[in-house]
């Protein structure tokens, strides 16, 4: 059974939402283990009723389902989607912890979305009616933060989203879209070039099943993922209604730092923002400074590499002992002069800071 249809296909079983679905994922989240649950081990899932678990039962046998799903995987192969699959290997380890992270996701684009390379990855969004301010603005905040490495995340909309991947397009950089359809739908049509680049040198992602139209009420759902894939997000202009607030609220619930650009009190556009500064979002003023408040400080080796701040005097030890060698938790131990755990200790935080890659092999590397 390949993991991706296990996923797909339990999504087809009635009444199991995103929720239920989350819950499953999380308790079991190998595909080809969570396919083989029997009903007693189905309804020790938390929030699992007795009808949750027979609809998961029943949509197992049902062939209809499955074709259903292999349809969807045949049209993303046809259409050259790469297919991640929650719990994995590619699957970005950032949206994996989110609370509701979605099954199968479909990626154009050659940027590898699980955290092997060390940069930072910062969401630009807001308003689909900006004013020139705020274009300007994220253009720049685009532009400033591929300059510096980062990589930029944001939905291709109309105003602030396409500034933002336009600005670091301009700078050469690595840029990513979220779209409200399918990945294989550019949207909207007079940002077409936009696409091009962005399948050709960064990514297009979606949830949605290939060919999908865009739906409004998609869109609120891809906001979890803009924030989920991102370590941080900043807001440039949003009315008290925008769309951009519900990926405000998705970024504090995910505990991703969230940053706002400052605009005049007296614009529409900036009440819907002010609201998350006094709940301690930051103020983003250019990209070198929210980088460094995130945490990232430029390397001694040059502007694109970056290294978490924040280290214990004993995690910076384990770092500096690396170099560019890739080592194993046991040689770095005996070289080191520290305990086995102490260094397994030290390589998990550093891997989840995004310093160090655990390699297939059980090896860890230094990123950067």
């Amino acid at each position: 059974m390949e993991s991706a249809l296990v996923w797909l296909i339990y999504q087809r079983a009635p009444g199991v939402g995103r929720r239920r679905m989350a819950e499953l994922m999380r308790t079991y989240p190998n595909p080809e283990e969570a396919w083989r649950l029997g009903a007693a081990e189905l309804a020790a899932v938390r929030g699992f009723r007795p009808e949750t678990v027979q609809a998961l039962l029943a949509v197992r046998k049902s062939a209809e389902a499955r074709r259903e799903a292999e349809r969807e995987l045949e049209r993303a192969r046809r259409a050259g989607l790469r297919v991640l699959c929650y719990g994995t290997q590619g699957y970005p380890r950032r949206l994996a912890e989110i609370p509701l992270p979605p099954p199968v996701l479909y990626q154009y684009g050659p940027w590898e979305p699980g955290d092997g390379d060390g940069r930072p990855v910062v969401a630009v969004v807001g308003t689909r009616r900006p004013t020139a301010y705020g274009l300007a603005v994220a253009e720049q905040l685009g532009r400033e933060l591929a300059q510096l490495g980062a990589v930029v995340v944001s939905g291709m909309a109309r105003g602030i989203d396409t500034a933002a991947h336009r600005g670091a397009l301009s700078a050469g950089g690595t840029t990513v879209a979220v779209l409200g359809g399918g990945a294989d739908v550019c949207y909207p049509q007079e940002s077409a070039a936009l696409y091009r680049k962005m399948r050709e040198s960064g990514a297009i992602f979606s949830e949605q099943p290939p060919g999908t139209a865009p739906r409004p009420e998609n869109f609120p759902e891809r906001n979890r993922i803009i924030s989920g894939l991102s370590h941080g997000v900043i807001l440039v202009e949003a009315g008290e209604r925008s769309g951009t607030l519900i990926t405000a609220a998705h970024a504090t619930e995910q505990d991703r730092d969230l940053f706002v650009v400052p605009g005049p009190i007296t614009s529409p556009l900036s009440r819907g923002l002010y609201r998350f500064v006094r709940d301690g979002a930051g103020l983003a003023v250019n990209a070198a400074q929210v980088l460094e408040d995130m945490g990232f400080l430029p390397a001694a080796e040059g502007p694109l590499h970056f290294t978490p701040r924040g280290l214990t005097e004993l995690e910076q030890r384990v770092l500096g002992w690396m170099g560019s060698a890739p080592w194993w938790p046991g040689d770095l131990a005996e070289t080191s002069g520290l305990s086995v755990p102490e260094v397994q200790a030290c390589l998990t935080m550093l891997e989840i800071r995004s310093a160090v890659r655990r390699l297939p092999d059980g090896q860890y590397i230094r990123i950067g």
